[in-house]
């Protein structure tokens, strides 16, 4: 095999891989940068806090972007190395399709244990680190991005608030309704600021206002300088989130059917990846006739079909009968075989006139027994919970 030959597959390979990259990166970057604007826009996350939470999204997003990236790099690669009739001088030099495989196969390999180490390392720390920067968001982050000329709700306190507009310490012109237990109270002020005290409380406070209680007897109506409201903070429960756990914690815990299904849809990644460029080799061989635009579009539907059945693997454990190991297993069966059968289809052509002939050959014995041998695997994992 000519070093030369090599070395430009895998360039041409690599290259379009990268772009491609780039290009679906960079669109879920924005639209997921659009989204956490939005929230910011409309109060639900502070704006210091954009910034490291688009940080730590991006291993997310390379979970989406890396495997498709590739499996679209692979299928347009190599179809344009045999529209412009590169792949037929290559096949010439004595280069198969296995070896276009083997070649194909270098750039994936390292994608996939990159998407490895990301799925078991770097996605849960990253969804670690997110849940703590809202949590984190202290009363007065949360106060600060109440919307003046709209009612705001607080539960911690069992009322409402309204300021008519913001000021640089907090809000003016405040109107105030809680509820309590003995009664209602009713604030009218003219600013009102909230701040955190310590790890445990909060405070609201209000300046120059009057605080009105009716009651049976009548209304008292108080005229204050300060007022202020303490109340305990909220303390998040601690839960053992399986999406946040790295390997280590996912192996402690194998006996768990839960932690086993979580480390199998996330193997299932890079596996997924593996067999997906696979696929995109035969596929792309097969459909270079069709034209570029739907060559893609049908690989995309399969790779698309793939990538669902993968992420949905703990919805059909959930859901159905089916064992964890039986849904992977099942999953990757699936188009495992559609590439063996594209894979022999564009290798081993033949004609329906000759299947007679061929039905005698030991390359049909050896088909057939490998075939039948995946048949019973099948079924082994199916009926048997192998």
């Amino acid at each position: 095999m000519p070093k030369i030959i090599v070395l430009y597959i895998l360039k041409q390979v690599t290259k379009t891989i990268f772009f491609t990259f780039l290009i679906l990166f960079g669109i879920l970057f924005f639209n997921e940068s659009i989204q956490f604007l939005e929230k910011a826009a409309r109060g639900d996350l502070y704006p210091s806090l954009l910034i490291p939470v688009l940080f730590f999204s991006l291993p997310a997003i390379l979970e989406v972007s890396v495997p498709i990236s590739v499996f679209l790099g692979i299928l347009i690669s190599i179809y344009n190395i045999n529209k412009t009739n590169e792949l037929s001088f290559i096949y010439q030099l004595g280069m198969g399709q296995k070896n276009l495989t083997f070649i194909t196969l270098i750039p994936v390999i390292f994608c996939s244990f990159f998407i490895f180490f990301n799925s078991f390392y770097f996605v849960p720390q990253s969804n670690e680190k997110l849940s703590f920067l809202s949590d984190s968001q202290s009363f007065s982050d949360k106060f600060k991005l109440m919307g003046e000329g709209k009612i705001n709700t607080f539960p911690d306190l069992g009322g409402i608030i309204y300021a008519k507009e913001a000021s640089e310490r907090g809000f003016k012109d405040v109107f105030a309704n809680f509820n309590t237990k003995d009664s209602d109270l009713i604030l009218n002020s003219k600013e009102v600021l909230g701040s955190s005290l310590d790890e445990k409380l909060n405070k609201l406070t209000f300046e120059n206002g009057n605080l009105i209680i009716p009651s049976q007897n009548g209304t008292i109506d108080l005229e204050f300088e300060e007022l202020f409201f303490l109340f305990n903070k909220k303390q998040k429960l601690s839960e053992k989130n399986i999406e946040k756990m790295p390997l280590s914690l996912l192996i402690q815990e194998d006996k768990n059917e839960d932690f086993y299904t979580e480390f199998l849809k996330r193997l299932s990644l890079s596996i997924m990846l593996i067999i997906s460029s696979l696929l995109a080799i035969p596929l792309s061989l097969r459909m270079a006739k069709i034209g570029r635009f739907t060559m893609i579009l049908s690989g995309l539907v399969i790779f698309l079909t793939y990538y669902g059945l993968v992420q949905g693997q703990k919805i059909l454990v959930f859901e159905s009968s089916f064992s964890s190991f039986q849904v992977f297993s099942i999953s990757h069966f699936i188009f495992v075989t559609i590439w063996l059968l594209l894979f022999g289809l564009e290798q081993y052509r033949f004609e329906l006139g000759n299947f007679m002939m061929a039905r005698n050959s030991k390359k049909f014995f050896i088909q057939a027994f490998f075939l039948t041998a995946l048949v019973f695997f099948l079924l082994n994992i199916l009926y048997f919970n192998f």
